[in-house]
């Protein structure tokens, strides 16, 4: 893990420098952006005892990005699930809730791939870019007895993700995205953007 975060951070800060030789004028510029969005997570990496496990409340997240550079964006998001299990031997039912808070920055990537690579996506179109999330994750655990209780129970966690996405605009404003990589809750989110 850390050394996906160390070779993360490498590539980000190589894109970084790498930008100032692209004409800023040619190229979508989003220091004047603020994007904001909400999406659903699969693949998410915690696992259960045997029994039956349903999706209480899917993993869902939000977040809210501004322009802090000509192709950087970094703001807060926040993210909500809900696990419960069943174990059908004893009737034993329990459930974890989890809250994902922190910050995030994105480095837009569209027009460096169209320098470099001479790949003429359209900007005003296609947003690829990689993400950072630096958060906290809150568990709590509840149950209908204690048996799993001293090892499952309440606990809060620091973590760095790297992840990847693009945004695909329908309109002026409105893109639909899907990023996959350790973001807030799983390998995958997809949702709805709006920039303006």
């Amino acid at each position: 893990m850390k050394k996906a975060c160390l070779l993360t951070l490498a590539f980000v800060f190589f894109l970084f420098f790498s930008f100032p030789e692209i004409k800023a004028e040619d190229k979508m510029i989003y220091r004047d952006h603020n994007l904001l969005g909400g999406g659903i997570s699969l693949g998410y990496l915690g696992t259960g005892f045997m029994g039956t496990r349903s999706i209480g409340v899917p993993p869902l997240s939000a977040y809210y990005e501004t322009g802090v550079h000509d192709f950087i964006t970094a703001g807060p998001y926040l993210g909500f699930a809900r696990w419960s299990y069943r174990y059908a031997v004893a009737d034993y039912r329990y459930s974890w809730t989890f809250i994902n808070a922190g910050g995030r920055g994105s480095f837009h990537l569209t027009g460096f791939l169209n320098e470099v690579f001479d790949m003429g996506m359209d900007e005003e179109k296609i947003d690829w870019y990689v993400t950072l999330f630096v958060g906290m994750e809150f568990r709590r655990y509840s149950s209908s007895g204690d048996w799993v209780g001293s090892t499952y129970g309440n606990t809060s966690r620091f973590f760095i993700g790297p992840s990847t996405g693009v945004r695909y605009y329908i309109s002026d404003n409105m893109a639909i995205f899907a990023e996959g990589g350790y973001s807030a809750f799983g390998a995958f989110t997809f949702g709805v953007s709006f920039r303006r």
